[in-house]
């Protein structure tokens, strides 16, 4: 919903600007760009948080070409939410955008006056309106939230120095790759855009709405650039970060095609990233034939059967891109860029098959139904140590509460160093003692087995064999002790196994 959400945003931003067709690209761009759909389809708060962030950048631009406050007004809802969406981040960096803008590209303002009129007082009256109830209100409950929430989960993270150490560290160009995975499909025809499109003459011909036009352009050049420039320089790093730069790239390439002086002169260029995009495919059919690639498979646990789509993939790529190519070599733009779009289908049909292939190892979906029919009426539910692995998604199923034992986890540190009444983490104590009173089922990660059983709690305990985990029940299981349900095994104390599930 968040990623139609944004591409609903993306075609009203256009017609605002009287360039409908910047805005269909871009929605298309965004709206099918490998990676973004990807993390689209996950729950994640970032792609709400930068549906909401788009929407405030875009009435910011609004309302300075037009020198109206109500889009200020506008856009200071649309940040409040995207903050409230998943926290200082989208404030940061809406005002590094701006505060570039104000400093080095203030356009027919002076950078007094803009700043002034950024600053609008009911626009920030609003902005508190909707965020402050829910920040004092969560830091009156939980002591220590305010530091937690906007020195160590932002400033802290960002240098690197967050407790606990819980984020992912990479080299300055770990984006690189990132972005390209990101808009992976739509790479040959940004290129081309960028070396072909000459927006220029046409804006310098039909007056102020084409130049508003060709600002917004820049402006989503300059604010992808200074997001990527920002997340790389960060110590904390994750290929989720940078979601705002694709749709702010889809946006540029949109007004790269509005702004053509005769959109049909794009159509060579474009016919050749089609056919270019054509080569990168054959090349990576090619590459699937090696054993590295096939290496690769094995070691995602996917099966041979998976060439057979990946064949598929293959096939449908080719025949769309040519479709996209015929349709440009007759000057039909918008319909090729339909076409091109659609290549989105068959990446990620290719990428779903093999989540579905994988489903039966990996979801907890898969593992919850034999939990749900193994386990005795009204039994707890206990992790070993972690919870932000795998093991939070059984909350999704049902097992509410989900308690901790000893635990381990980044995310819940903060929580259980508050040590409230409603806190989810537990000593082995509080769980002898809750074993002793009703059924009881712990799930225990394969990589913490070892220190699990250590503690001598599984004694007389029943082990559900899992091919990540074991969940180790308390009482009589419905499950017979030497049967099996799909690739899950039961067994009392012994793993029936050991070759497929080393302890």
């Amino acid at each position: 919903m968040a990623a139609w959400l944004l591409c609903v945003a993306l075609l009203a931003f256009g017609r605002q600007l009287g360039a409908p067709r910047a805005g269909r690209v871009a929605a298309l761009v965004a709206g099918t760009a490998f990676g973004y759909t990807l993390i689209a389809r996950t729950i994640l708060f970032d792609t709400l948080m930068v549906a909401f962030w788009v929407v405030a950048l875009g009435c910011w631009f609004i309302a300075v070409q037009r020198r109206q406050r109500k889009w200020l007004r506008i856009a200071a809802v649309s940040i409040a939410l995207s903050t409230l969406s998943k926290g200082p981040e989208a404030v940061l960096l809406l005002g590094l955008v701006v505060a570039w803008q104000i400093v080095w590209s203030p356009g027919t303002w002076r950078r007094a006056e803009l700043l002034k009129f950024t600053l609008d007082p009911l626009a920030i009256g609003l902005f508190l309106f909707i965020t402050a109830p829910w920040m004092i209100a969560a830091g009156l409950q939980q002591p220590g939230f305010t530091w937690f929430f906007f020195v160590n989960e932002t400033i802290m993270r960002f240098l690197g120095k967050r407790i606990p150490d819980d984020y992912h560290a990479g080299p300055w160009w770990y984006y690189g790759p990132k972005l390209v995975l990101g808009v992976f499909q739509w790479i040959p025809v940004v290129i081309a855009l960028a070396l072909a499109a000459r927006p220029a003459q046409r804006a310098r011909a039909q007056g102020p709405l084409c130049l508003d036009l060709k600002r917004s352009g820049q402006l989503a050049l300059t604010s992808a650039l200074l997001i990527f420039a920002f997340f790389s320089l960060a110590q904390n790093k994750g290929a989720y970060y940078i979601l705002p730069v694709i749709p702010l790239l889809g946006w540029w390439a949109g007004t790269r095609v509005e702004l053509v002086a005769d959109v049909r002169r794009l159509s060579r260029p474009l016919m050749w990233a089609a056919l270019f995009s054509i080569m990168l495919v054959l090349a990576l059919w090619m590459n699937e034939t090696n054993r590295t690639l096939e290496q690769q498979f094995k070691h995602w646990g996917l099966p041979k059967g998976v060439s057979h789509d990946l064949l598929w993939m293959f096939v449908s790529l080719t025949g769309l891109n040519l479709l996209a190519a015929g349709l440009w070599r007759r000057r039909h733009i918008e319909a090729g860029f339909l076409a091109f779009a659609l290549l989105a289908w068959p990446l990620l049909h290719f990428t779903n098959q093999i989540e579905l292939i994988k489903s039966s190892s990996i979801s907890q979906a898969e593992i919850v139904k034999t939990l749900h029919a193994s386990l005795p009426p009204r039994t707890q539910m206990y992790s070993w140590q972690t919870f932000e692995d795998v093991d939070a998604s059984l909350l999704f199923y049902g097992f509410r509460p989900l308690h901790i034992i000893d635990s381990k986890s980044a995310d819940l540190w903060f929580g259980c160093a508050a040590d409230g009444k409603n806190s989810p983490c537990t000593g082995m104590r509080a769980f002898r003692a809750a074993r002793e009173a009703s059924p009881v089922a712990v799930w225990v990660a394969r990589d913490r087995l070892k220190s699990w059983l250590a503690t001598g709690a599984a004694a007389g305990m029943q082990r559900l064999e899992f091919a990540h985990c074991v969940v180790f029940v308390n009482g009589a299981s419905r499950v017979g002790g030497t049967g099996a349900a799909g690739n899950f095994a039961t067994s009392n104390g012994q793993n029936q196994d050991n070759r497929a599930h080393p302890p």
